[in-house]
This record gives structure tokens, sequence and C-alpha cells, in this order.
């Protein structure tokens, strides 16, 4: 039997090819086309739509990375909300906070999520049962705009801004203003902020809307070996800055968890930004609106 080869196009002129091992899941849902195969050099991996979203090998590293920076900027963080994150790690990770009392994960895609409950129990470990999380089915933009409750941490886990995707729209700065109105007043919210490498662009001009919006922001990113990149974030504060928590603070907070690639070290380099990444950033002053939104072209052929 030969071996089947599955191309994951990384940009107009580079691509990554995983050697498959077994096709444990290959369908479509109402929204995105699902992958979920094992393959020779990062185990167990979901695709979505042609794209590694996560990887048994190195899932760890994106999600913590994701999470812990905004829950530890909150002095408390009681209730959080999720929008996105359908394998059910960055879940698994905010629950590790001992001071998490509700959690409100919103998910468009209700397939997508009973898929990973079936078929990744190692992202999820459990966590869609805990008792202290509301699990929703809708549109996150939807969500936000509409409830009455208010938050001490917001989440977003979300796809790239694509052009012709929903996704351009949770990257305005209206949306922000909509996250905002929802956070309490030690409130903060994260946002993933797509490839550094390939869309350094992204990056930039995320942060760029941000500052709009927030008195606080803080770029940072992570090497992820499954995306070939480091991976962007950013943060949004109403009354911290991330980088004004004491030393000793962020210490004892991340010990006090079960965590495979933040300490204070790596956690510390997080917000280092290199020189010659921020020359390339000055290049891009766009705001992202409603009006003249930020969008990525898509050039990913699945095969």
């Amino acid at each position: 039997m030969g071996v089947l080869w599955y191309t994951e196009w990384l940009s107009p002129l580079e691509a990554h090819v995983h050697g498959i091992k077994e096709v444990i899941f290959d369908g479509w849902t109402k929204y995105q086309r699902v992958t979920i195969a094992k393959t020779g050099s990062f185990g167990k991996v979901l695709f979505l739509d042609g794209y590694a979203q996560s990887s048994e090998y190195d899932e760890f590293i994106y999600h913590e990375s994701l999470v812990h920076p905004a829950m530890i900027t909150h002095p408390t963080p009681r209730k959080v909300l999720i929008v996105g994150g359908g394998e059910g790690a960055t879940l698994r990770e905010v629950l590790k906070h001992d001071t998490v009392e509700h959690v409100v994960m919103v998910d468009i895609d209700q397939e997508l999520v009973e898929l990973a409950k079936k078929y990744l129990p190692e992202w999820h470990k459990g966590a869609f049962d805990d008792p202290r999380v509301e699990l929703l089915f809708m549109d996150g933009k939807e969500y936000i705009e509409k409830t009455r409750e208010k938050f001490d941490v917001v989440i977003l886990d979300l796809t790239d801004p694509i052009k012709d995707t929903p996704g351009v729209l949770l990257y305005t700065r209206e949306f922000y203003e909509a996250v905002k109105k929802i956070l309490n007043k030690e409130g903060v919210m994260v946002t993933q902020a797509t490839s550094t490498r390939y869309y350094i662009n992204a990056f930039t001009i995320i942060g760029n809307t941000l500052r709009e919006v927030f008195p606080y922001v803080r770029l940072y990113k992570v090497f992820v070996p499954a995306f070939y990149s480091e991976w962007g974030f950013a943060i949004g504060t109403i009354s911290r800055d991330p980088l004004s928590i004491p030393q000793e603070e962020v210490k004892r907070r991340l010990k006090a968890m079960d965590l495979k690639y933040l300490d204070p070290e790596a956690y510390a380099f997080l917000f280092h930004i290199p020189r010659y990444m921020l020359e390339k950033m000055k290049k891009y002053t766009q705001v992202s609106t409603l009006e003249n939104p930020l969008e990525l072209a898509p050039w990913n052929h699945q095969t």
C-alpha cells in the first residue's frame, strides 16, 4: 500500500506535504471540511479546510500561549468567554485556573465539536463535561453583540480573516468595541493574530485596530512547529498592562498549573518582538473597520 500524502499550502509558493499513516475522519460539516489523520511527523492532526489547525505533537504550545497570558493579566478571572476553540483545548487550559467559576464557550460548528469529543480526547481531556462549562452553538459575533453577560476574560480562538469568509468581521474595530462592552472593569481580551511569517501585515493590523479600542495592547508570538511559523496573538486590556505584572505573581500562577510549555522564562520571551519584525511592521498602518476590513487572500488547495 502506498503512502497517502496531504498537501497544505502555506503560501502561493510554499507547501508542507504530510505523510498520512491513517485517515480517522474526512468529511464536511455545514461550515468547513474537517480531516483528522495520523501523520508521520506530528501524530494526530486536525485539519480544517486544508490547514493544520492543531497537532498532537505541539497543540499545547499554541493553546497555553493563547490562554494563560490573558488569564494571568486579570487578577482573579472568574467568568470567561471563549469564542471558537472547537477542539476543546482552549477550554481545557482555561479550566486549569482555580479561580474560574463559569465558562461560556460559543462555537458555530456543532458538528466539529462533536467530532472533537469523539476523536480528539487528547485535546479536550473531558473539559466539555466540566460543570462550570456552558456550551453554546451559535455565531460568536451575534452572541457578543446581544448578550447581557459580563466577563473577566474573552478569548477569541478564531479562524483567520480570509476574504469572503465571516471571520473577516471578527477582526474589526467595531467588533473589538463590542467585546470591550461585555468586559468587566478589569477585563482582558485576547485573540489569535495569524502567522507572523506569512501574514506580518495582519499581525500588525490587528494590533493597530486593538489600540483604537483598548488602553493597553500587547502583541506577542510563539513558534509552533506544525505551523512552520511563529504564531501571533494580541491582548487588549482595560486596566492592567500584561508587562506590568510582578514576576513573582507570574511565577506563582504558572506554577499552580500543570503546563507543558510555559514557564516564567518562556512567558517573558513571548512578548519579545525581534528587531527585524518591528522594522517590517512599520509598513502597515491600516486599522481594520467594517468599511475597510483586514482581508487575507485565500490560496489553499487541498489534495
